[in-house]
């Protein structure tokens, strides 16, 4: 039978760490400690292999912390570890090991990171006047924090592939650098992050308002 072996510990598909380590997630609430020692042995020991496991680790790691993700722009909760000897929790996310992004995913979520004002301005601008209407399902979103911004015309997927075309690369050849203080990738050709939120604010009118993912 297959095997993940991380650290000390073995199991028999990598699935089954990620369903341990929601449902402690679940049971948790935000700002709790990680008390259980096996749970907290195991993220030491994903920390350890992940690929900025010198950040993550640091001096050595105190304790796990449950957190909010809103500060990522996200509803989610996570995992954070209390390092020695620093004040700040620092951010991990265990799908880093687990489930590495491939480049495609990479560069898709940079293009969304470098055009993330674009969107949000969109977003604010759409519920100045009062609640907007779901373009997936025809019902009303009463606010913004309970929306999110999709390109609809054409997909997002499509819009990416024809900006990369249209600079003559591809996914695997755009050179990506994880931002220093926040979350995901961000292109290093700064010229051509520029160029993309040209490229994003022409196509406005491909964009719509929908319902979170959890409503």
């Amino acid at each position: 039978m297959a095997k993940y072996v991380v650290g000390e510990f073995s199991f028999s598909k990598k699935g089954e760490v990620e369903q341990l380590l929601r449902s402690v997630l679940e049971e948790l609430e935000v700002g709790a400690l990680v008390t259980d020692p096996l749970v907290a042995d195991l993220l030491t020991a994903l920390a350890r292999e992940h690929p900025e496991a010198t950040d993550k680790v640091g001096a050595g790691i105190e304790c796990w912390v449950v957190a909010s993700n809103r500060d990522l722009g996200y509803t989610t909760k996570g995992f954070r570890a209390k390092q020695r000897g620093r004040d700040e929790l620092v951010r991990f996310s265990y799908t880093d090991v687990l489930r590495p992004p491939k480049q495609r995913a990479l560069v898709a979520e940079a293009l969304t990171q470098e055009a993330l004002d674009i969107t949000r301005r969109f977003r604010t601008e759409a519920f100045a006047g009062g609640p907007v209407q779901c373009a997936l399902s025809g019902k009303m979103i009463p606010e913004k924090t309970m929306a999110d911004v999709v390109h609809l015309t054409p997909p997002r997927g499509h819009l990416h592939k024809a900006f990369l075309e249209s600079e003559g690369l591809t996914y695997e050849s755009v050179e990506l650098v994880k931002h220093p203080v926040e979350s995901g990738y961000r292109l290093v050709d700064r010229e051509l992050a520029e160029r993309w939120r040209n490229f994003q604010e022409e196509r406005l009118a491909g964009l719509a308002i929908v319902f979170r993912r959890e409503h």
